[in-house]
């Protein structure tokens, strides 16, 4: 009996330690469960128990933070490896192990994680970068932002200098789609084009998609810049920051166990700006008299986690620019715009099947106003436009065969009400349907083949037009409705160990159109429906690339090729200022475009040295528009031969250089001397439709960012100078009614610039 007691008590004392797990046995299930490797200081406290919930279902990032939760461990995802550090800055980390031994050696996997969050994340006519990336780009707010990044890569060329237009592939500016959270945001441009309405505060990520779209991915024809947002911090974090432009706050963190808040708000100094400038250095802003701004921006979020499983998010993202200042010809112009996006998303996420849901609204206006003495008669102008938007988006997605094939589907609904051109009282209310349903496949094979094939079914409906099939049809006559199948195939094949060919084929549709003002690209141009003059845009894309990584060093090197139709083409563009685009109906022709080229990306990574140059080479051009030479070929706007963007990093230190070839677009130049700092720059101005110059642009940019703490503060210090060469680089072209034509202005000289974060 003795003995029998005996070995039921060892039994029962035993229990504990048999059934005690640890934070590294955790790490073990989640790496085998998701594909990911931890890497961590084998002094970070991993043989800690752990007594949570089962890591057998859930989220990858719902099972970390369950795993590390009070654990004075901070994780963070690093594409496949999941990089542990000690909440507490005297841990030092010195020593990197794994769990496994997926990475050969201790030298590559040191490698991979101190490089990963510079080098882009790359997939089939997909770039990706995180919060570092976007914020190591230099520019005027001496800190990056998602428009600046996207500039920097091939298959892109640029507007005016400074500003955010981006033209890739040959498409409009107003081919391109910038959406939060999948969110379409109309009016991104903020403080003149310099920077985007989205605070880096709030970002996660930012991706670029030239090709190879998926299928939830809808309404433009060229490009999607994807903005994402972070999930709120698990902690308390607040943080103020300043740069040349802006002024912001920043504070997120729990409310309660499952309810946590990010918020951010940004105000602009740029009228006190302006009068310490305009006193100090009169001579810089001779051009500009009487100027004043009111420019600010807000963003909310709420995140509730129902369970492991279910996430309910709320968010809002508002944004205000006016402007009023006079030029020198005794004009006085007005213009602003604003934005207001709210969005409320639904996520749940099984072992196979992940669901997603987003009801939006999103409201876009602009206005313009002047007063101008011209040919001594007084001219005023009153114009605004808007766009609002309800939204409803659904998504489902099904893994089966071990992740090996991937089915996907959804639909989205678009209700939408545009008032373009409104002058003075008179308003003309638009109101149209957009209903598109997709079906996606993907399958792979780990290591070797890879394809993906999308197809959408897209039915538009503008309320305010009759059909017109049975009647006679006049010259281009845009019927009521329109129901048009989109689809997309891509396809990577892994041909070695180190060398990857990849290809795309899309077919796109876009019923939203932007009649493009000044060619810089600013969000104060109209957004138009397909209705009475305009037939749904569409492109036909395929591509072709090669790929590469070895150790340090990745490449890759392809061509395009992309038909146009129905491309708009509004014949003021250089009349911003005026009463020409309250008729903007009558001055709008509709035409074809072709573009094609080479496109060249390598990134060197390697300890403290970071290098990325970029180059295109394409040529673009639009064709039958009746107005225009008699239907034959001309050289597209912002038709820029060779594009080169090269940067080198060390440590905090980081050189830009920037080339973009020019040209005439039709006609011959005239030139005017504008004064600038004393000295007399030849600059050029054109005149009628289709007739403008394209310069160079050559810009040099230097900066260098510090890190330092002091206490539990850290500080982050962004210095450097756009624009090192003082090179003439015209951001804006006004009409000057003395002479009766239009100019060029440079807002960015050389420019010194200053960040200041602070975050505790």
């Amino acid at each position: 009996m003795r003995r029998l007691l005996t070995v039921i008590l060892g039994i029962v004392l035993s229990i504990p330690v048999l059934a005690q797990m640890t934070i590294k046995d955790g790490m073990v299930q989640i790496a085998d469960r998701h594909g990911i490797n931890f890497v961590y200081d084998p002094s970070l406290p991993v043989d800690s128990p752990y007594n949570g919930r089962s890591l057998s279902r859930g989220s990858l990032d719902d099972n970390l933070a369950s795993l590390f939760k009070g654990s004075g461990i901070v994780w963070e995802k690093r594409k496949q490896f999941v990089v542990l550090t000690a909440a507490k800055p005297e841990i030092p980390i010195e020593i990197y192990a794994t769990i496994s031994d997926r990475v050969p050696d201790a030298d590559t996997l040191l490698a991979a994680v101190k490089t990963d969050t510079k080098r882009l994340d790359r997939s089939i006519g997909h770039l990706q970068t995180g919060l570092e990336g976007i914020r190591g780009i230099i520019s005027p707010l001496g800190e990056g932002d998602p428009i600046r990044w996207a500039q920097a890569m091939p298959g892109v060329t640029t507007g005016a200098d400074g500003a955010t237009a981006m033209y890739v592939r040959g498409g409009n500016s107003g081919n391109n789609l910038f959406s939060l959270d999948d969110v379409p945001v109309y009016g991104y441009a903020h403080i003149l084009g310099l920077t985007t309405i989205v605070p880096s505060q709030v970002m996660e990520s930012a991706a670029l998609s030239k090709g190879g779209f998926d299928g939830a991915e809808s309404n433009f024809t060229s490009a999607h810049l994807r903005i994402v947002s972070k999930a709120p911090s698990e902690r308390q974090q607040t943080s103020f920051a300043i740069n040349n432009f802006l002024v912001s706050a920043s504070a997120e963190g729990p409310i309660s166990n499952k309810l946590s808040y990010l918020v951010s708000a940004r105000i602009s100094p740029l009228s006190l700006e302006y009068k310490a400038v305009r006193g100090a250095l009169p001579s810089i802003l001779s051009g500009l008299d009487n100027f004043k701004a009111t420019v600010g921006d807000a963003y909310a979020k709420l995140q509730y986690k129902i369970t492991s499983r279910h996430t309910l998010d709320a968010s809002f993202l508002g944004s205000i620019d006016n402007y009023g200042f006079d030029t020198p010809d005794s004009s006085h112009e007005v213009m602003g715009w604003n934005n207001m996006v709210g969005m409320l998303r639904y996520r749940w996420e099984g072992d196979i099947t992940k669901f997603d849901v987003t009801a939006s609204i999103n409201k876009y206006g602009s206005q313009q106003k002047q007063d101008k003495t011209f040919r001594e008669t007084d001219n005023h102008l009153s114009l605004q436009s808007n766009l609002t938007e309800y939204g409803l988006k659904t998504g489902l997605s099904h893994a089966f065969l071990n992740g090996r094939f991937t089915l996907g589907e959804g639909i989205n609904l678009r209700y939408a009400t545009f008032a373009p051109g409104q002058v003075g009282e008179e308003t003309r209310s638009i109101n149209t349907l957009l209903a598109t349903g997709w079906l996606q496949g993907e399958f792979k094979i780990p290591d070797h083949l890879y394809v993906k094939g999308a197809f959408r079914l897209n039915h538009f409906r503008n309320y305010d037009l009759l059909p017109t099939e049975g009647l006679a049809k006049p010259f281009r006559v845009v019927p009521g409705k329109h129901t048009n199948p989109e689809y997309g195939l891509s396809l990577k094949w892994n041909i070695a160990e180190h060398f990857a060919f990849e290809a795309t084929y899309d077919k796109m549709f876009q019923y939203y159109h932007t009649l493009e003002g000044l060619p810089i690209g600013w969000s104060l141009d109209m957004i138009v429906p397909t209705g009475e003059s305009v037939l749904p845009e569409s492109s036909e894309q395929g591509s072709v690339n090669f790929a590469g990584e070895f150790g340090a060093h990745s490449i890759s090197i392809g061509g395009f090729y992309k038909r146009l139709e129905n491309l708009i083409y509004y014949k003021y563009s250089q009349a911003l200022f005026s009463g020409a685009l309250s008729t903007w109906e009558q001055d709008v022709e509709l035409g074809n475009g072709r573009s094609y080229g080479l496109e060249a990306l390598y990134e060197y990574a390697k300890g403290d040295w970071y290098a990325r140059v970029s180059y295109t080479l394409s040529k673009t051009t639009r064709e039958d528009f009746p107005s225009f030479y008699d239907g034959a070929p001309f050289h597209a706007r912002f038709d820029r031969l060779h594009v080169l963007n090269a940067t080198a990093q060390w440590k905090g230190l980081t050189a830009t250089l920037i080339l973009q070839s020019g040209g005439w677009e039709n006609g011959a130049a005239e030139t005017y001397k504008m004064p600038f700092l004393g000295t007399d720059f030849e600059a050029d101005f054109f005149s009628g439709i289709n007739n403008y110059h394209m310069p160079t642009v050559i810009r040099l940019d230097l900066g260098y960012q510090f890190n330092f703490k002091t206490g539990k503060v850290d500080h982050t210090l962004n210095l450097s100078i756009c624009n090192v060469t003082n090179h003439f680089n015209p951001f804006m072209l006004y009409y000057d009614t003395n002479t009766e034509s239009w100019k060029e202005m440079a807002l960015l000289p050389i420019m010194p610039n200053l960040s200041y974060r602070i975050s505790f």
